[in-house]
């Protein structure tokens, strides 16, 4: 992955246009924790890595689900599931909360290996990930 940079210095780098998965990834320190960031764009999702231990941590599947109120009325919201590693309240709590930024426009496979989960960190790696999509 990248070389870490400081929050307001991130490098974006991308993988060459002829290669048949986008992907950019970038590094950054966030409350003193390097924290590497990745986006590899597949024809049918988008597989985005947040890690802190350079390792790839507790996969989540995220995909736009679609409600009906009884009204009638339709809305959209992320649906998360855990799919392999630690699945407890704050995974579903970070993975919702990292993903506000980012359109569904196809489902999302997220993997997720943060030492610091604080609101702080995830809001900040929050506002990254769009710049990698």
């Amino acid at each position: 992955m990248a070389a870490p940079m400081s929050n307001e210095n991130q490098h974006i780098v991308s993988s060459p246009d002829s290669f048949p998965v986008r992907t950019k990834q970038c590094a950054v320190e966030i409350n003193n924790h390097k924290t590497e960031l990745l986006c590899s764009q597949f024809g049918d999702r988008t597989f985005l890595v947040v890690t802190q231990y350079n390792k790839v941590g507790t996969l989540v599947s995220v995909t736009n689900a679609r409600v009906t109120d009884a009204t009638g009325a339709t809305a959209s919201m992320p649906n998360i599931d855990v799919l392999m590693g630690n699945d407890q309240p704050m995974t579903h709590v970070v993975a919702r909360n990292l993903i506000t930024q980012i359109p569904l426009s196809k489902p999302i496979l997220l993997s997720i290996a943060l030492k610091d989960n604080s609101p702080k960190t995830v809001k900040a790696i929050a506002k990254i990930l769009p710049t990698l999509m």
